[in-house]
């Protein structure tokens, strides 16, 4: 039984992609009758996935016909938004890569969980089990952590509250001490991260922001304990730092304009 629903769901899920992708711009509005026609779907099928489409804002009702809405339009924002991250931050952090010596990353909060969107490998790498598309808990990474510090406490709190996973030895396992770290990080505007997601690894974070001052994504760099010194470590905060700082004057971010609270 588990398993016909699931085809059935499955099959809902195809035909509404489908659906969709029958708006275009030479042919915008589509009534049922049409998309039945045009898909070899019944009327009645045809009428319930549209329903459901407007319900969740991809389509939008114009008398009798039917267009795009604009949950699409948010969607496309945030893949606009996410490949000019991309774009802005290849040429710094290679940059930030030859003069650290260590990998870096480019890194988006989704959820609770970080997803990296670039990454640098340097000369000498480690494996730490990172590559592009790979998520980690946000709880467990610097890049996660210092995005955390700069979200609304309600999303904070809510992050935190799906559990903090235990994955290098010193993981967090107090709210109340994360939530006291995230404002320590905040004030300092790095995050450091030492043998929280593997052991004998250290990553250093500092937020990218956008041109209205939002924290977006993260740029960081990890590698061995045995590596980054804590005389190491300051050096590659200051690089870091200049870099986040780069990347966010290339996303239209000014500094002296926007105040963060």
């Amino acid at each position: 039984m588990a398993s016909s629903k699931s085809k059935k769901l499955l099959q809902s899920v195809q035909n509404g992609l489908t659906i969709i992708k029958l708006f275009t711009k030479d042919k915008p509005l589509w009534g049922i009758t049409e998309i039945s026609r045009e898909l070899n779907l019944p009327k009645s099928s045809v009428s319930r996935i549209v329903a459901d489409l407007v319900d969740e804002g991809y389509l939008e009702k114009s008398v009798r016909q039917y267009r795009l809405g604009l949950a699409l339009l948010c969607l496309a924002g945030v893949l606009t938004t996410h490949l000019e991250i991309h774009r802005e931050a290849v040429e710094p952090l290679n940059s930030l890569v030859n003069r650290i010596g260590e990998t870096a990353h480019i890194s988006i909060l989704e959820d609770d969980r970080i997803i990296y969107l670039l990454k640098t490998e340097c000369k000498h790498p480690v494996r730490l089990l990172s590559y592009i598309g790979k998520d980690n808990p946000a709880v467990c990474t610097s890049s996660g952590l210092i995005m955390l510090a700069h979200q609304p406490m309600e999303k904070t709190i809510e992050v935190i509250g799906k559990g903090l996973p235990q994955m290098g030895p010193n993981s967090f396992t107090n709210q109340e001490e994360l939530l006291q770290e995230l404002q320590y990080i905040k004030e300092k505007g790095f995050a450091i991260c030492i043998d929280v997601l593997h052991t004998d690894a250290v990553s250093i974070a500092a937020p990218i922001r956008d041109y209205t001052g939002k924290v977006i994504a993260a740029v960081s760099a990890a590698g061995p304990r045995q590596r980054i010194s804590e005389s190491k470590m300051m050096e590659i905060v200051f690089e870091i730092t200049k870099t986040a700082e780069a990347i966010s004057k290339r996303l239209g971010y000014l500094e002296s304009v926007f105040i963060d609270i």
